[in-house]
């Protein structure tokens, strides 16, 4: 056989197992209308039940203000009981934890963009949620170490505890920046499912004083939820029972313990391979939102350059508006949510917004970061919405050029 035919055995080979990898696809894809038809059907036999949370329906964001008025709790003892706790349950996982002891902590939630944030007299930890599969943003994990470093902590007195809904997440690699090999031993993944569930069930709620009925209250219903979220509730039982025996038989499976498991992994294989598909789908549309913004403010401001799309980071859409003596950057983007931000051109953090922005935009771009960004933020898809937001930015901004 010549290098020719080689390579062309090679290609159809190739071919073949793309074919057959989609043929999978589809045969899957054919699978969920019939099994979304039951989990319907079983749904709308389950008893009543009500949950503010469910109710309010908690983003990423609403699970980070959770946690952190959880961990602020304090006793009148002065004792911060709930992160004590959080702190034990970590340091049964990870020896490196065990150089953390509370004194008088800082608990706070966005500050810095950093979902959750410890400060204390001698550690920090970064706390990163990523409940609703959020991707990591463009070396994430890198600079919010670096802005921890910026408040006089040292290297080795930062830990990062990752929060992702099962272990299936882990960070990229690009979040890390430089920092990956140096932040092995301070760094530990959680899961919803698996750990915070566990620990608040078990750790938390049967040590809360009886008089403290709010904060049980509270904790019940977070409790809750986070079962609802995973189909944990006891009221789900039956209807768990009912939607697998449905899978079993539309699968055929034998009830040989090694033959089902090859099987539903390759099913789990397919449900992978189909959600890879589905989030391409979604970031190419996204991407496709964002030219036509781009378009549209290219036509109607004419005299105003357009902000760069970044490679490596999220979609951005906006203008270069020059505001007393310097340049600054409106801008729409994205991490876990949409959000409609004010800095200074090209990321100058030494180099404050002038005053007057703050004055004028402070109603419309409530959050602010060390003077140099101002910004709000939106549900993750409320496309409409943030460009509105936009468009009422840029105007202020024009007038105040």
């Amino acid at each position: 056989m010549d290098d020719i035919d080689k390579v062309k055995n090679g290609l159809e080979f190739v071919e073949r197992a793309i074919a057959n990898e989609f043929d999978s696809i589809k045969e899957f894809w054919s699978f969920i209308p019939a099994f979304m038809e039951k989990y319907r059907y079983e749904a709308s036999k389950l008893s009543y039940h009500i949950n503010l949370i469910d109710e309010l329906g908690a983003d990423e964001n609403a699970h980070s203000r959770i946690l952190a008025k959880l961990l602020q709790q304090k006793t009148p003892f002065e004792e911060f009981q709930i992160l004590e706790s959080l702190i034990r349950y970590v340091k049964k996982n990870s020896d490196s934890f065990g150089n953390i002891h509370i004194k008088s902590p800082d608990i706070t939630q966005e500050t810095e963009r950093i979902d959750l944030w410890i400060r204390d007299d001698d550690y920090a930890i970064i706390i990163e949620n990523k409940i609703h599969w959020a991707n990591d943003q463009w070396e994430q994990l890198s600079r919010y170490i670096d802005k921890t470093k910026e408040q006089g902590y040292k290297e080795e007195q930062v830990y990062i505890i990752y929060l992702s809904p099962t272990y299936d997440k882990t960070p990229e690699d690009q979040t890390w920046g430089v920092y990956k090999d140096k932040f092995k031993a301070r760094f530990i993944s959680l899961s919803y499912k698996n750990d915070i569930l566990r620990w608040l069930t078990e750790d938390v709620l049967p040590n809360v004083r009886i008089k403290d009925n709010f904060l049980s209250s509270a904790l019940e219903q977070y409790i809750d939820h986070l079962e609802g979220m995973f189909d944990l509730r006891n009221t789900n039982k039956k209807m768990n029972m009912e939607l697998q025996e449905f899978i079993k038989k539309e699968l055929g499976l034998t009830g040989i313990p090694q033959e089902d498991i090859n099987k539903l992994s390759e099913k789990q294989e397919e449900i992978n391979k189909l959600n890879n598909q589905l989030q391409l789908l979604k970031n190419n549309a996204e991407k496709d939102i964002f030219k036509k913004w781009q378009d549209f403010l290219k036509v109607k401001y004419t005299d105003y350059q357009l902000v760069a799309n970044e490679e490596g980071q999220n979609e951005r859409a906006g203008l270069i508006i020059p505001i007393g003596g310097t340049t600054v950057r409106v801008s729409i983007s994205f991490d876990s949510r949409l959000y409609c931000q004010i800095d200074m051109d090209h990321h100058t953090e030494k180099e404050n917004l002038p005053k007057e922005i703050g004055e004028n935009i402070k109603s419309l771009l409530p959050l602010k970061n060390n003077n140099n960004q101002i910004w709000k933020y939106l549900p993750r898809y409320a496309y409409d919405d943030v460009f509105k937001l936009l468009l009422e930015v840029i105007d202020i901004l024009i007038k105040l050029k």
